[in-house]
C-alpha cells in the first residue's frame, strides 16, 4: 500500500517548485519592481541544462548506462515535450522536468500580464479555476477513454499518458505552491500566524487527513474516476498544508539539524537525474549473487552508488555552473544603468 503510494513524491516536488519560484517572481512585485526574465533565465538555465544535457548524452550515446533503451527521439527531451504521449523508456522521468520547464515559461509571463492588476479575492479565483478546469479535464478524458474498459484490457496502457504525465494534468501542485508564495510575499503577519504555534499544527493534521484519504484511494479505487479526479487535488492541499506547518521558525531549525538533510537538499537535482539508471546498475550487478532489487544489499548498495554519482554530477558540472551563474549575475547587475544623483 505505502510503496503504491511513492508516486506522490513527485507531487511534493512541484508544490516545493510553486513555492520556491512564486517567491522569486512574487517578492520584486512585492517591493513595485518589475521582475527580470533575462535574470530568471539565466538562473534557471545555468541550475537546470548543464547537468540534464550530460545525463541525456549518457542514455543517448552510452546504452549500458540507460535502465531501458531509449526509444523517444532526441528533440522530444531537448524541446522539454517529452511528457505528451509518453512511452516508458530510457529516462522516462524526464518527463517531470518537462512540466517544470512548462512552468518556468508559463509562470512569468504570467505575473507580468497580471501585476498590479490582480487582488487576493481575484487570484484565488483563478487559482480555484486551474484547479476544478484540471479536474474537469481528467474526468473528462476518463469518461471519453476508460469509462467502458474492464480490468486488465489493453486500454488502460493510455491512461497514464492521458492523465498522469502531461502538463494539463499536473497544475495542481504548482497552481498550490504559488498561492503559498503569494500568502508569504503579500501578507506576511498572516503567514507568520499560520506557520506558528497551534495553527501550524491544525496545519500538519489538514494535511496528513489529505494525504491519508488519497492514500485509501489509490489502494482501494486506483484508476476508478473519484481518483483520477480528486487524488491530486487532495495530495497537493496535503502537501501545502505541511509545507505550512513546517515552514515556522522552530519546525526549521528542527528539520535543518536532521543529519544529511541539507546534503540531500544540495544534491536532489542530480540524484533525481541519475538514481534510476544507477540502481538498474547495481541491480543488474548483485542479481547474479542471488540478491534481487529488495534485499538489503541491493537498497543500501543502490542508495550509496546513487549518492556517489550525483556527487560526481554535482561537483564536476552543476557546481562549477552555479559559479559561472554567480559571475554572470555580477555583471549583469554592474551593467544595469545606475540613477542619476542630484
Amino acid at each position: 500500500m505505502f510503496a503504491n503510494f511513492g508516486w506522490t513524491g513527485v507531487e511534493l516536488f512541484f508544490v516545493l517548485s510553486g513555492f520556491l519560484i512564486g517567491s522569486q517572481l512574487l517578492e520584486p512585485v512585492s517591493r513595485g519592481e518589475t521582475p527580470s526574465l533575462q535574470r530568471f533565465y539565466l538562473r534557471r538555465s545555468l541550475r537546470i541544462l548543464p547537468s540534464f544535457l550530460v545525463v541525456l548524452a549518457l542514455y543517448l550515446f552510452v546504452p549500458a548506462w540507460a535502465e531501458r533503451p531509449v526509444v523517444t527521439p532526441a528533440w522530444r527531451f531537448l524541446t522539454f515535450t517529452q511528457n505528451f504521449g509518453l512511452s516508458i523508456n530510457g529516462f522516462s522521468h524526464a518527463w517531470s522536468l518537462c512540466v517544470e520547464e512548462h512552468f518556468y515559461l508559463v509562470l512569468p509571463l504570467t505575473v507580468l500580464a497580471l501585476r498590479g492588476r490582480l487582488r487576493a479575492p481575484s487570484l484565488l479565483a483563478l487559482a480555484a479555476a486551474v484547479m476544478l478546469g484540471g479536474m474537469l479535464l481528467r474526468g473528462g478524458l476518463w469518461m471519453q477513454h476508460f469509462s467502458t474498459l474492464g480490468p486488465g484490457e489493453p486500454g488502460w496502457r493510455d491512461y497514464d499518458r492521458l492523465l498522469y504525465y502531461p502538463t494539463y494534468a499536473r497544475l495542481d501542485g504548482l497552481t498550490c505552491g504559488v498561492l503559498l508564495a503569494a500568502l508569504r510575499v503579500f501578507r506576511p503577519a498572516a503567514w507568520e500566524r499560520w506557520t506558528r504555534g497551534a495553527r501550524a499544527g491544525g496545519m500538519a493534521f489538514v494535511g496528513l487527513a489529505c494525504l491519508g484519504g488519497v492514500l485509501f484511494l489509490n489502494e482501494e479505487h486506483y484508476r476508478y474516476l473519484l481518483y483520477t479526479v480528486v487524488a491530486l487535488p487532495l495530495v497537493s492541499l496535503g502537501f501545502a498544508a505541511l509545507l505550512m506547518a513546517l515552514a515556522g521558525p522552530t519546525a526549521s531549525r528542527v528539520c535543518a539539524r536532521i543529519p544529511g538533510v541539507k546534503t540531500f537538499a544540495v544534491l536532489s537535482f542530480t540524484v533525481y537525474l541519475t538514481h534510476k539508471a544507477v540502481q538498474h546498475g547495481v541491480r543488474d550487478a548483485l542479481e547474479p549473487h542471488g540478491m534481487d532489487a529488495f534485499h538489503v544489499v541491493t537498497v543500501l548498495g543502490g542508495a550509496v552508488a546513487v549518492l556517489l554519482a550525483s556527487l560526481a554530477l554535482h561537483h564536476g558540472v552543476e557546481r562549477p555552473m552555479l559559479k559561472l551563474r554567480e559571475r554572470l549575475e555580477r555583471r549583469l547587475a554592474s551593467s544595469k544603468p545606475q540613477p542619476a544623483v542630484s
